[in-house]
Parts: structure tokens; sequence; C-alpha cells
């Protein structure tokens, strides 16, 4: 009898650990496919830069560190993800890919605003105005925002915890440093009426009342 049961437990056991693996599977595949999307996404996005219209470059260093940064960001979950003992889907993957997604409509509502004075460098055009409709009458910098969501989500759609470091640690700071030169930029060329904009209209995050009476605006392009 001792040994029947010894035999059940066993066979429990040996399915539970085969179950265990096969999701462990199925869960990097989906950490796979997703960076696959997510990186598709990114060169295909990168078209609506080249079709923009030309102004004069700032800080063109910044695209090049950030581009870096995002490869690193997106190696570094796939390594993780792979080396990981465990890669069940759960909470944590659901949030990040939840947040990836908010991060991409607002990406491209802000893409679809600015049209063909979208560009991936800090650009000043002689045509410069002020948009203010969109996602650009709540937040000045709804772009900068959903690329913050993004590098944030993609490690924690992987449970890449090394890899949310270098998001939180290199690239969120190098991006608010070209923040604050596309600040000081905007004020530069559009003077009081960026500066306004300013004081109306926070950079990254919405005030409720602002949202619930949809302001009307104008912001750089």
């Amino acid at each position: 009898m001792a040994s029947v049961c010894s035999q059940a437990e066993f066979n429990v056991l040996y399915s539970w650990r085969q179950m265990t693996k096969l999701r462990n599977v199925n869960a990097r595949y989906l950490v796979i496919a997703f960076l696959i999307f997510a990186a598709a996404e990114r060169v295909y996005a990168r078209r609506f830069s080249r079709q923009a219209a030309r102004g004069q470059v700032k800080m063109t260093w910044t695209l090049a560190v950030l581009d870096v940064l995002h490869a690193t960001i997106y190696v570094g979950t796939a390594v993780e993800c792979l080396l990981a003992r465990t890669a069940t889907f759960g909470p944590l993957m659901a949030l990040g890919l939840a947040v990836y997604a908010i991060s991409l409509v607002l990406r491209h509502a802000a893409i679809r605003t600015l049209g063909r004075y979208w560009s991936l460098q800090l650009e000043i055009r002689d045509s410069h105005e002020l948009v203010r409709t969109g996602p650009y009458r709540y937040v000045r910098h709804p772009a900068y925002l959903a690329i913050i969501l993004e590098v944030i989500a993609i490690p924690l759609v992987g449970r890449a915890y090394y890899t949310l470091l270098v998001s939180l640690g290199a690239y969120i700071p190098v991006l608010l440093l070209r923040w604050a030169g596309e600040e000081r930029e905007m004020v530069k060329k559009l003077g009081e009426q960026y500066a306004s904009y300013q004081r109306e209209v926070p950079a990254f995050f919405p005030r409720l009342w602002n949202v619930r009476r949809g302001s009307v605006s104008d912001r750089t392009a």
C-alpha cells in the first residue's frame, strides 16, 4: 500500500513539474513574441520621423544614447527571461502588457497630432508653432510620458528586474535631461506663448480638472 501511495504521489509530482515546465516555456515564448512586436513597432514608427519637416537639431547625442539604452532594455529583458528559473504568466506580466498598451496608444496619439512635425530628434523649425490639441491639451509632453511608461513596461513583462534598473537609473534620467533642454529651446523660440503654456498645462501628468473640461490649446510642433 505504501509503495502504491508513493508511486501515486510521484506521478502527481512529476505531472505538476511537467505542467510547470510547459507554462514556463509558453510564458517565455510570449515574452519573446512581445519583444519582437515592440522592436518591430519601434522600427515602423521611425518612418514618421523620417518624413518630418526638418529643422535645427539640438542635443543630437541624446538620441544616440537613448537608442543604445533602448536596445539594452530589449536585450536585457530577453536574457533575464530566458535565464530565469520560472517564467510563468502572472500579475506583473499582465500589468506590464497593460502599461505598454497605454504607452503605445498615447505615443501614436502624439504622433498623429504633430503629423509632419513629429521627429525623434529635438528639432527647432522656423515655422515652429504652438499646438494644444489632442493629448497636448492635457500634458505638454505626452510622447515622453509614453516612452517612460514603455521602458518601465518592457522589463515588467519579462520580470527583468535588473533591466528595470537600467530603465529607471539610466534611460529615464537621460530622457528627462533632454526634456529640460527641449523646454529651454521652446521658451527661447516661442517666448511668453510657451511660458504661458507651461503655467497652464503640466509636463507629464494631467490635472484632473483639465481632463474634465477638456481645455483647448496649442503645442509646439
